[in-house]
């Protein structure tokens, strides 16, 4: 029964807004300092700007339901966290369906947003040259140049955007120089930069979704021909064309050259989201995850030159554990039991289950994984939920790995229907508590901790997680759709302490995407692994968090290198600060 209400609903789809610009009437309370849980910063940190994805009360194409992605980089290199959010647009169609324009809302841009520190951010788009006005969705940051400046990579309904860092506050759009725009008629979600063949540079993996235009076209600009509990809404992504994502080897001198058609092999066109790069197999390379709608998942595992092969079915995360075909959006890849393998965690649409993969490539000796869903627990607030960004972070800083997910339905009609008590248009996020060994399992704690901030309703998609306020703790931005962003102060209780660690590369790439820490504190025993990927369509923090529960001194902190392999090994480190380490470094205390 599951399955079949599941199905039935993911062969429709997403999303719609109705109070964007209302809100920015409203008026700034600033939050009590005893309030707990999580806070809403959003009004202090002068947050008044919606975006603007498609129309904001009828979406009639899947196009207008989606983005919302939102970027973590430290562009200025001073050690605190800014934002760029990519915003969405509007189109237009002549008589005969042809999308004349993708660029309708001439307000409508991303923003580099630059955190000032005590919840001040400033909008610095104009002066440093990166408000795109395309039909934006997601993208990716990585220093693709090595001149240890993060660059920022746009993905679009038409040509993608690649903007390098000069160092000095500015960007430049290389797109065309560096050959990396993609089709113009596709339209692309989420980026990843990692190294692929350990040279030393980042290349550069793009997930696609379809050629929405063609299928515009086709119907002559006349949407919405499903149907949702009776009502008109747009059509699902089952009969448009899938298209292929894509893959730009970095040549180290500024190009990429496009080698989807050797470096993918025999690739199965899939609606693509979010894509998760890791060593999944732990053999010392990085392979990729992308989960997609209504498509079976891609697991992409590396053979060491930057060539990959997908054994999504093989490794059991092609699907769920019934072999049902899901919904995936959310993408996080972290080792949440601590044994030393990268575990897997997707999130869906509503009627069914957000699902976590458990890594047993271990015991299988070969990429295989476990569906832990139920046992887990990790699912059972979301079930009715339709399910977006999502992460595992410690956020009460106990030592263990806990869960927060974000949704927002795609169709706002659910909002007419008395008997879904609870579960409208505009939704809010779940918190789950790691319980930790022996189990590990999770407990939904959204009510009983979760605090104000939780309970504020968005039509939420993308996020990032950081530590905005450098107070060791991870906080959270929400992006949503045609409305205002959602900033979360975490002020849960603590039950521990924190150790946060920045790392740079020499031997490879200066980001050291892929190193992997170790933190080893009394019981504790959790490794982080260096990735610029994840959540939906966004990035997080790049630094490395860990909370380690009572232990003022971490015993252990080891570090590996990717590229050159080399380890590192710090003892007794005073736990409640945050580090730097240049590879072959010492490690530096920072604050």
């Amino acid at each position: 029964m599951r399955r079949a209400v599941s199905l039935a609903l993911l062969s429709m789809w997403f999303l719609v807004s109705g109070c964007g610009p209302d809100e920015a009437a409203k008026p700034s309370v600033p939050p009590s300092q005893e309030a707990t849980g999580f806070v809403d910063r959003t009004d202090h940190a002068g947050f008044h700007f919606v975006n603007h994805t498609g129309k904001p009360t009828r979406k009639d194409y899947i196009v207008e339901s989606k983005g919302g992605g939102v970027l973590c980089l430290d562009y200025d290199r001073d050690g605190d966290i800014d934002l760029y959010v990519v915003d969405g647009n509007t189109y237009e169609t002549d008589a005969e369906g042809n999308v004349v324009s993708r660029t309708s809302t001439p307000e409508a841009r991303n923003r580099l947003l630059r955190n000032d520190g005590g919840w001040r951010f400033t909008d610095v788009t104009e002066e440093a040259g990166v408000g795109d006005r395309s039909y934006g969705f997601g993208g990716g940051v990585g220093d693709f140049d090595n001149d240890g400046f993060t660059d920022i990579y746009v993905c679009n309904w038409g040509p993608n955007v690649l903007y390098r860092n000069n160092g000095d506050g500015t960007f430049t759009d290389v797109t065309t120089k560096a050959g990396v725009a993609g089709h113009d008629s596709y339209y692309s979600t989420g980026a990843a930069f990692f190294d692929a063949d350990r040279d030393g540079d980042l290349d550069l993996y793009v997930s696609n979704y379809n050629d929405i235009g063609a299928y515009i076209r086709y119907h002559k600009g006349r949407g919405q021909l499903a149907r949702y509990r009776g009502m008109a809404v747009f059509d699902g992504p089952l009969g448009i064309p899938p298209v292929p994502d894509l893959f730009f080897r970095n040549n180290g001198d500024g190009t990429f050259a496009d080698e989807t058609a050797t470096a993918l092999r025999n690739q199965d066109y899939r609606y693509a989201f979010t894509s998760a790069v890791s060593d999944l197999d732990n053999d010392g390379d990085l392979d990729v995850y992308t989960v997609a709608d209504v498509c079976k998942n891609t697991l992409w595992i590396n053979d060491g030159t930057g060539h990959f092969d997908d054994r999504g079915e093989q490794a059991g995360v092609a699907a769920d554990s019934e072999g049902a075909l899901q919904a995936g959006m959310g993408n996080e890849a972290a080792d949440f039991d601590q044994d030393g393998w990268i575990d897997l965690f997707v999130t869906n649409f509503e009627a069914d289950k957000n699902t976590l993969y458990r890594n047993e490539s271990a015991r299988a000796g070969t990429p295989f994984f476990e569906d832990v869903t139920e046992r887990t627990g990790i699912s059972r607030e979301d079930y009715a939920k339709v399910c977006w960004a999502n992460r595992f972070a410690d956020f009460n800083l106990d030592g263990i790995l806990d869960a927060f997910v974000v949704a927002g339905h795609v169709y706002e009609v659910i909002d007419r229907f008395a008997d879904v008590a609870g579960v409208g248009y505009r939704q809010t996020p779940s918190l789950y508590h790691g319980d930790g060994p022996p189990r590990w399992s999770f407990t939904s704690v959204t009510a009983k901790v979760g605090g104000e901030g939780l309970r504020i309703p968005k039509v939420g998609r993308g996020a990032c997680f950081a530590d905005f306020d450098d107070d060791g703790d991870i906080d959270v931005f929400i992006s949503a759709l045609n409305e205002r962003p959602l900033l979360l102060e975490n002020r849960l209780p603590r039950e521990g302490n924190f150790l946060m660690l920045d790392l740079a590369g020499r031997s490879g790439d200066r980001d050291a995407i892929g190193a992997r820490a170790t933190v080893r504190a009394g019981t504790i025993r959790q490794m982080h692994e260096k990735r610029v990927s994840g959540s939906f369509l966004s990035t997080n923090d790049p630094r490395l968090h860990w909370g380690v529960g009572n232990r003022a001194t971490v015993d252990e902190l080891t570090v590996r290198w990717f590229t050159s392999g080399r380890e590192q090994t710090f003892r007794d480190v005073p736990a409640n600060h945050s580090y730097r380490l240049v590879e072959g470094g010492e490690l530096e205390r920072l604050r």
